[in-house]
This record gives structure tokens, C-alpha cells and sequence, in this order.
């Protein structure tokens, strides 16, 4: 068997990248020709919303591929948790108003929506989440009632391999990457009845506007 290439990254971004180029460009023109009022107009525009994330992640993971940090944008942790909780039907518990970080939206976004999936893997029937800061740094927070976490396996809950939910166990490592990638880090807290998971990420040098 060929040894890995280091350019493999590099190829495999070419090779996905451009055709979802070409799917979102056809799914643009699409959208031009079809009314506001149509129906078609509400798939149009999601199928354009999924392309358009798939794109940013591949970024972000082709970034992480070459140990890059890959876009960092200015994220409003308000708008953030509103679009989780929307996209995931969980319940934002509190957030800090006009408050920022500096992070990868894409790959932030998608870690979040991945504890909230992760949760109900476990079976968890009710899905918090919130957000506080010590004025250097915010905690985002995922509270699930789901499958109880041992405290032994805290500290390998992130590993790949390890599974709550007699499952491939990839799932809460590629949260922890992805954290990773934008400058912050993941832990878990057991609870008597499911888990907490906290997202500790720098806060934005300045306060929103």
C-alpha cells in the first residue's frame, strides 16, 4: 500500500470544493428564476443555505488538515446560540448581550449543533443551552437530562473511540478538533441526570457596536 500523501488535503479540497462550486452556482441561477411567493423559492433558498455551509466547512477542515486556524471571523455569541437553537429546536437558557470572540463561525457553529445531537444520542429529552463570560472569556454552555457521564471518563470523553451511547465514538472528537481549531477548549461536567458540556473560547478585543 502507497504511503499517505502530504498533499492529500490539498487534493481532496480541489476535488470537493469545485463541484459544490458548481451546485451552488446552479442553485443561485435556479433561485433567480423562481418568485419570492413560489414555494419552490423556500427549498431553493435552503438547499443554497446547506451548499453554501458545506463549503465553510470544508474550509475550516481543510484549514485544520494543514494545521491552519483556517477564516476567523468576529462572532456575535447572541446570534449564534439563536441560530443553534432555531436550527435545533433547543431552549437558550441566558446569553451576554453585544458580546463577541474571534472565531471560525462555520466550525464554532457546527460543535455546538454537534453537543445538541450528541444529547439526544444519549437520549436526553430536554437540550439547554447559554452562555456567561468573565470579561476575558465566554463559556457556552450544552446541558442535556440524557445518559449519565461516569466521572472516571471525563478525562477520555473526547478521545476517538470512547462512546456514551454504544456508538463509533467520533462524534465528541471531532467536537474537541473543531474547538481546538477555533483557539478554545471542550470539557464535560457529569450531572446526577445527564451532562453538561462547556465551550470556553477568548473573548473579541472589543464589545460589539
Amino acid at each position: 500500500m502507497s504511503s499517505v500523501r502530504h498533499d492529500l488535503p490539498e487534493i481532496l479540497g480541489h476535488e470537493l470544493r469545485n463541484p459544490l462550486a458548481s451546485a451552488l452556482a446552479s442553485a443561485t441561477l435556479a433561485r433567480g428564476g423562481v418568485a419570492d411567493g413560489d414555494p419552490s423559492a423556500i427549498v431553493l433558498d435552503g438547499v443554497l443555505k446547506d451548499l453554501d455551509r458545506m463549503i465553510g466547512l470544508l474550509d475550516g477542515w481543510m484549514a485544520i488538515a494543514s494545521d491552519q486556524k483556517g477564516i476567523q471571523d468576529r462572532v456575535d455569541i447572541e446570534e449564534l446560540l439563536s441560530r443553534v437553537a432555531s436550527s435545533q429546536q433547543v431552549e437558550v437558557i441566558c446569553v451576554p448581550p453585544a458580546f463577541a470572540v474571534q472565531s471560525n463561525v462555520v466550525l464554532l457553529e457546527r460543535a455546538i449543533e454537534s453537543l445538541c445531537e450528541n444529547a439526544r444520542a444519549a437520549a436526553a429529552k430536554h437540550i439547554r443551552i447559554a452562555a456567561q463570560h468573565d470579561g476575558s472569556h465566554v463559556d457556552i454552555h450544552v446541558e442535556d437530562d440524557g445518559c449519565a457521564v461516569d466521572a472516571a471518563d471525563v478525562e477520555r470523553i473526547f478521545e476517538a473511540g470512547y462512546s456514551r451511547a454504544n456508538g463509533a465514538g467520533i462524534g465528541l472528537h471531532v467536537v474537541a478538533t473543531m474547538v481546538a481549531a477555533c483557539a478554545g477548549k471542550v470539557r464535560c461536567v457529569p450531572l446526577p441526570d445527564g451532562a453538561r458540556f462547556t465551550i470556553s473560547l477568548p473573548r473579541a478585543e472589543h464589545t460589539l457596536a
